[in-house]
């Protein structure tokens, strides 16, 4: 099986790592602390996860919003998820899920839109924020 590439965005290791674990038989892994040092275009990736943890992680938000590439944010901040929650074509994780939860919303997220295994034609994920 060849695997999709995914960029992972986070300034801190920890979340990051466990996605890159948990979904390594899947995906080839990029990982990136700071998009000015981003040398690859965009595209080449079939998703881009970010981990946003302050407000000053927007900023690499905004680099690559809009650039056509489905985008997942894992918001750690409650003023940062308040910030993007009206944002259309991403999907926001609210991690104030235990990890389980958050990851079998990664899970549903992949599997049926970036892996496309087949999702129902009238499921959408546009500005879908997950909250169980």
């Amino acid at each position: 099986m060849i695997k999709k590439r995914a960029l992972i965005y986070g300034n801190q290791k920890c979340f990051s790592k466990y996605i890159k674990r948990r979904f390594q038989d899947v995906f080839e892994f990029d990982v990136c602390k700071d998009f000015k040092f981003l040398n690859e275009e965009l595209q080449v990736y079939s998703v881009v996860v970010l981990v946003l943890y302050e407000e000053e992680d927007l900023i690499d938000f905004f680099k690559v919003y809009g650039n056509g590439v489905p985008l997942v944010v894992c918001a750690f901040n409650k003023k940062v998820l308040e910030i993007i929650i009206g944002f259309e074509n991403i999907v926001l994780i609210d991690t104030a899920k235990i990890r389980s939860e958050i990851l079998n919303q990664l899970n549903f997220y992949f599997k049926e839109t970036v892996l496309n295994t087949g999702l129902p034609p009238s499921i959408g994920y546009k500005g879908l924020l997950f909250r169980c």
